[in-house]
């Protein structure tokens, strides 16, 4: 599990269905942003912190934003 790891749990905190995002992980512990399905494609419920231990990986991770690479500096 890292930040970005699309995440469930079976936590009774949790909506059924509901899937998050890990945004910070701090020792045993992960924030995470639950949505009511998909990522990105349904509603935002909220952001909380879990154990992770609480949690179940999917395996799947955000896609990353490409940083682009900034302009050669004039000197």
């Amino acid at each position: 599990m890292q930040i970005g790891s699309i995440v469930q749990s079976r936590h009774i905190a949790v909506p059924s269905g509901a899937l998050g995002i890990v945004t910070k992980i701090l020792g045993d512990m992960a924030m995470v942003t639950w949505y009511a399905g998909q990522p990105g494609a349904s509603r935002e419920l909220n952001t909380e912190p879990f154990f992770i231990s609480d949690l179940i990986d999917t395996g799947d991770l955000l896609p990353s934003k490409r940083i682009s690479s900034p302009s050669p500096s004039l000197h």
